[in-house]
């Protein structure tokens, strides 16, 4: 095929020709990676909001739980509540850890001397596995503030039960806890 040529032209040829090839495979191979990147993407995206939505259930189950409690104290009627948070629920993971600390005198022939220290520190998060993280903790969301709305809040001594009722059950300073008239 390539007889007339010189041995220059038929090296670049073939240079060419390997690069053709090489370019082909690249393009063949390389949008499978990218697939697999973005299927990665789309779970981690995925258990991200699946977190989210059950933080959100958590906080909308302790507002539901306490519309049910206080709803059954004498004279309170029909009642709302609104709790806002300060910070979301915090997960504290289990960690291996290594740490080396190496320390390293010279003297020089003048009769300097020079001290190294050096430190390292290595951690890993243990995952169960299905590769979730091995919770030690887990602290609870800090609630802000709680709004009690109450038909039967009129009455002072609804009120004055309501207002102790959300301090107890939630564990928050009174001036946190408003309670108003529906």
């Amino acid at each position: 095929m390539f007889k007339n040529l010189n041995e220059k032209d038929k090296k670049k040829i073939y240079s060419l020709l390997s690069l053709g090839v090489i370019c082909a495979i690249a393009l063949i191979v390389l949008p499978g990676f990218s697939n697999d990147k973005k299927g990665e993407e789309e779970k981690n995206a995925k258990t991200d909001k699946q977190t989210e939505a059950s933080k959100e259930n958590k906080n909308d189950a302790i507002e539901t739980k306490l519309k049910n409690i206080l709803s059954k104290i004498e004279g309170a009627g029909d009642v709302d509540v609104m709790i806002t948070f300060e910070s979301s629920e915090e997960i504290q993971p289990a960690f291996n850890s290594n740490s080396n600390t190496e320390k390293t005198q010279e003297t020089d022939a003048q009769g300097g001397e020079r001290t190294v220290t050096t430190s390292s520190e290595n951690k890993t998060m243990i995952t169960s596995g299905s590769n979730n993280p091995v919770v030690l903790k887990t602290n609870e969301a800090k609630i802000k503030g709680v709004i009690v709305v109450s038909s039967g809040a009129s009455d002072s001594r609804v009120k004055e039960t309501l207002y102790s009722a959300v301090q107890t059950a939630l564990q928050v300073s009174g001036h946190q806890v408003e309670v108003y008239t529906k």
